[in-house]
């Protein structure tokens, strides 16, 4: 029986960044400084943690501002909303379409998810330094909070860039979104990376505690988002110097028997121990409407978060098996009749029509709520629906698997990424074989079979990059492609887009070519200075007018 962090359901009024947010009515009051013992300090500790679960209140909380991120990412060219057509959840058809308004319910719940997991990690770090117990290791919980806190502020940071920040001293009621500027909110959010790092032990008892590497592979996410290229090199290496590895099978990243594996560097831990509090909610909406089989397995799932065509088309491949860069969405795939070659991670992403779903059944229109949407329905956060982990009935498909934030293939993606930016340190070449790891695996990997096992079900084709013609220009190229490819559906293409500063091009001509297959993408228009970030949420606004301001191009 493995041990985890089980998510406490638990809520605490004194998590409340802004004291008046909430309609709800308290259920009682922590008085801090009441505390006595370190068992008593340590549940504040597991609840902080559950704040990775973004399950505060309610289920349509955890649906609308998921720590997947899946609703930042159909902000991409990655992805179309899905569910039972356009008018079904607009709060996120307008972040689709670059509609957004400040009133934006999704917005809102994005924000105040991580305001209420910072709380928990201030509230959890005063009560642990008024603890009088020298058994306890003070510095090593704070160390974890401060890690966690580090990690929502980056996740605010990137999609609100305008930004309060309070540590557990702070008033918060006091700090407003003007105080710092943008670098010195990044320096903040990198002390608490930097100190979780020089606090914390290389391994935890328990599989879910953060330790010094996961500490070392936020330092490397931060350094990669503030082009800080030869530290982020530096702390690659350190992760990569761990017991991490590349699973051998890419469909290993979609099975709860590998979810704590080799690859996995940091993931929120999900459970069926209590199935209302301990499941994935924020992905709840993500399952099919099929398949129906035998057991009825997420038989009437919601079917929102469907890959776009213009990402599977980007599984198109070349003779050689690499991908077309320029011309990958020339030609369509459209189902299993497609002939051409492909990158085999397409089947392993996403159901296609008549191709089978984890080899159960033939993925169909019948799975689909909506003819708005292509099909392509998102496979990697379900487990297949004859596994014995999988819960039957509401809420659908619900299962142990745990969302990975970041897995070893990023970490390799990232210093590949940071070899060929680098002034100091650029090795072209050991980026090349960084990114042909993470290409080789899908390529030895096993690909999807015909229902009745008699071959691949469709033409797969992969190969590595060769050396000729491996220049600075073409590695950035191959890099950003396979970013794309490998990590399709985790919530990572919109933010990669802003680092690179191409996301009003891409997404214009996305929502052009688009169009005409999604009808509704046709009067979407990416304002650039805008866009590339939410506005803060009008609630916020106006509760603390004098603290909160506006984003640019929302007022």
């Amino acid at each position: 029986m493995k041990t985890k962090i089980i998510f406490l359901f638990l809520v605490f009024t004194a998590l409340i960044g802004c004291e008046d947010i909430l309609d709800t009515s308290p259920k009682g009051v922590l008085v801090e400084g009441t505390l006595a013992s370190a068992e008593a300090v340590d549940k504040l500790v597991i609840a902080a943690y559950q704040g990775l679960g973004a399950h505060f209140l309610g289920n349509a909380e955890a649906f609308a501002g998921p720590s997947s991120n899946w609703i930042i990412d159909v902000r991409s060219d990655d992805a179309y909303k899905g569910g039972g057509g356009i008018t079904d959840r607009t709060d996120i058809h307008q972040l689709e379409t670059a509609t957004i308004f400040p009133d934006n319910y999704a917005t809102f719940q994005k924000w105040r998810n991580n305001m209420f997991a910072i709380a928990r990690c201030n509230l959890a770090m005063r009560e642990i330094e008024k603890l009088e117990d020298p058994n306890y290791a003070k510095e090593q919980r704070i160390a974890e909070m401060r890690l966690l806190r580090g990690h929502f502020f980056f996740d605010l940071k990137r999609n609100f860039d305008q930004i309060p920040y309070f540590d557990e001293n702070d008033d918060p009621t006091k700090i407003s979104n003007k105080d710092y500027t943008s670098d010195e909110v990044w320096d903040l959010i990198e002390a608490d990376f930097q100190y979780a790092f020089d606090n914390l032990p290389l391994q935890q008892p328990d599989i879910g505690r953060v330790n010094k590497y996961i500490a070392a592979a936020y330092l490397a996410k931060i350094n990669i988002e503030r082009k800080e290229w030869d530290a982020a090199i530096t702390h690659c290496d350190f992760v990569m110097g761990g017991p991490y590895a590349l699973f051998s099978e890419f469909e290993n990243i979609s099975k709860v028997e590998y979810e704590n594996g080799s690859e996995v560097v940091f993931a929120a831990q999900y459970s069926t121990a209590n199935i209302y509090a301990n499941h994935n909610w924020g992905n709840l909406l993500n399952v099919t409407l099929g398949p129906g089989i035998d057991n009825g397995a997420y038989a009437n799932g919601d079917d929102f978060y469907h890959g776009s065509q213009n990402l599977v088309n980007a599984y198109r491949t070349d003779d050689n098996g690499l991908p077309l860069f320029n011309s990958f969405d020339d030609e369509v795939v459209a189902d299993g009749n497609y002939s051409g070659t492909l990158d085999p991670r397409l089947d392993h992403t996403f159901g296609r029509i008549g191709i089978p779903w984890k080899g159960t059944a033939i993925y169909s229109e019948a799975w689909m709520r909506s003819t708005d949407y292509l099909g392509y329905s998102s496979k990697k956060h379900v487990v297949a629906p004859d596994h014995p982990d999988i819960h039957n009935s509401f809420p659908w498909a619900a299962s142990g698997l745990n969302f990975m934030f970041i897995r070893y293939a990023e970490v390799l993606l990232w210093k590949a990424e940071a070899l060929i930016e680098s002034d100091a340190q650029q090795d072209l070449n050991e980026a090349r074989t960084l990114i042909n790891q993470v290409r080789e695996r899908a390529m030895n990997s096993a690909y999807v079979q015909k229902l009745d096992g008699s071959g691949d079900a469709a033409n797969y084709l992969i190969g590595p990059y060769p050396g000729s013609g491996w220049n600075q220009e073409y590695a950035r190229m191959a890099l950003r492609f396979e970013r794309r490819l490998e990590l399709a559906m985790e919530g990572h293409r919109f933010y990669d887009l802003n680092r690179w500063n191409i996301t009003a091009e891409v997404m214009n001509d996305y929502y052009a070519s688009e169009a005409a297959r999604v009808s509704y993408l046709g009067e979407a228009t990416f304002i650039e200075g805008t866009h590339e970030y939410l506005p803060i949420p009008q609630d916020e606004i106006d509760l603390a007018p004098e603290l909160y301001f506006q984003n640019n191009g929302y007022n």
